[in-house]
């Protein structure tokens, strides 16, 4: 029995260009071509490619996949090296979620992280809200926290709107005096 490229890669439920791609990287050996130069894959390279899509889908490398195929079993290492990098995915979007629940919740922009989302009343002008991301990388959970609770309870002033407006080249009479 043999199959084409394009029948074999469906067999295998991966798509043409992961069978060409297992091709490039030597995952995968070419198989003899027919007299109208098709390639021609058999069993064998059914299995294989099963069994690399089968590791792939769990999440393993293809250099853990190229170092270990043909062993028939991964060693445990790299299984609890696998189950380390996704437990640490998960944790780390499950703190994604939760930080995005609260942004939705909060109606707060997304690229400012809780800590330091504004109350409903305040309202940022850009600059403040570039300058509160730079804070990001500039203080530690505490103080972000410290920071937050601050802007949150600014209370909303008709100066600040002002200011916002006023162009980046303003000179210091404008400044001084107000548009």
């Amino acid at each position: 029995m043999s199959w084409s490229t394009r029948e074999i890669a469906e067999l295998a439920g991966t798509s043409l260009r992961a069978v060409r791609h297992y091709h490039e990287v030597g995952l995968l050996a070419e198989p003899e071509r027919r007299a109208n130069g098709y390639k021609q894959y058999g069993v064998p390279h059914l299995v294989r490619l099963l069994r690399i899509k089968r590791l792939v889908d769990l999440g393993f490398s293809l250099n853990q996949i190229a170092e270990t195929v043909d062993e028939g079993e991964h060693p445990g290492q790299a299984r609890r090296m696998l189950d380390a990098e996704l437990a640490a995915t998960i944790e780390r979007l499950q703190r994604a979620r939760l930080e995005l629940a609260a942004l939705i919740d909060l109606r707060a922009p997304a690229d400012l992280p809780t800590e330091l989302t504004p109350g409903e009343a305040t309202a940022l002008s850009e600059a403040d809200r570039s300058l509160l991301l730079v804070m990001t990388r500039l203080m530690n959970g505490e103080q972000l926290q410290a920071y937050g609770a601050l802007v949150r309870n600014l209370p909303a002033h008709p100066i600040n709107r002002e200011f916002g407006e006023l162009p980046a080249d303003a000179g210091e009479p404008i400044r001084q005096d107000g548009p």
